[in-house]
């Protein structure tokens, strides 16, 4: 399926009332992680053509995206995944909003990412937990639209990723713990549950947001160590009479 049209499915989807449900918690978790980071450059990639992240202190913010679509921010650059017109370690925090699902090198864009983040930068990733009820649902839906063609990405698997590029994970955390109903009001009767598990923060959300930071080692140099060479010098003696006479 073309990037572009899986684009279009997700930005469909995120207008109905399941998918507005979904971004109004995505984004408000966004907002608290990024409320008190500062610096100068926040990069986001999102199957949406904008994400509104309003409490950032972060003065640039720039969208990535893959094909140039009609409405699309003046922020927008135009580039592939894998392939990031950034220079590295020149990105203060990098969102990848749902787009390691959407991807066919999920890997390879983790690690793109992580090149581009300056040392002690964030990394923070929205994706759909498979140990949900979203996972359930994706079984019996049609693969053919939105967010059922996403292909689910374990955490487990995303951790061992982090640690591959070079990326410490901080912190985890789950939304959207109630099935994925459509209408509103089955909605509004799981909130209880929802807000109850919530603060069990047990990992069986259908939505978590991973934190990570780019970790570097420093290089400290060490002072060379003089020491003396251990040179034996053969004595100097008289020869004796035996050897004059040879």
């Amino acid at each position: 399926m073309a990037d572009k049209q899986v684009r279009q499915f997700f930005q469909q989807w995120y207008q109905s009332e399941l998918g507005q449900n979904v971004l109004k918690q995505e984004t408000e978790l966004l907002d608290r992680l990024l409320k008190e980071t500062v610096g100068y450059y926040l990069l986001t990639q999102s199957p949406l053509k904008q994400l509104d992240i309003s409490h950032s202190l972060l003065r640039t913010k720039l969208m990535i995206a893959p094909c140039l679509e009609l409405g699309a921010p003046d922020n927008l650059i135009v580039a592939n995944s894998h392939e990031l017109p950034v220079e590295s370690d020149g990105i203060d925090v990098h969102i990848l909003h749902h787009t390691l699902e959407l991807s066919e090198d999920p890997h390879g864009d983790l690690r793109e990412a992580a090149r581009s983040l300056l040392p002690s930068g964030k990394l923070i990733i929205v994706g759909f937990n498979p140990w949900s009820f979203w996972r359930a649902k994706q079984l019996f839906s049609s693969r053919g639209y939105a967010p059922w063609c996403a292909k689910f990405i374990a955490m487990k698997r995303l951790e061992d990723w982090l640690k591959v590029a070079g990326l410490t994970l901080e912190s985890t955390d789950y939304l959207c713990y109630t099935p994925p109903f459509k209408s509103a009001a089955w909605q509004a009767r799981w909130q209880p549950l929802d807000s109850l598990m919530s603060m069990s923060k047990l990992a069986l959300g259908g939505v978590y947001v991973i934190t990570a930071t780019k970790q570097t080692h420093r290089l400290i140099p060490h002072k060379p160590r003089w020491r003396r060479a251990s040179v034996r010098v053969t004595p100097l003696r008289k020869p004796t009479v035996k050897e004059i006479k040879q």
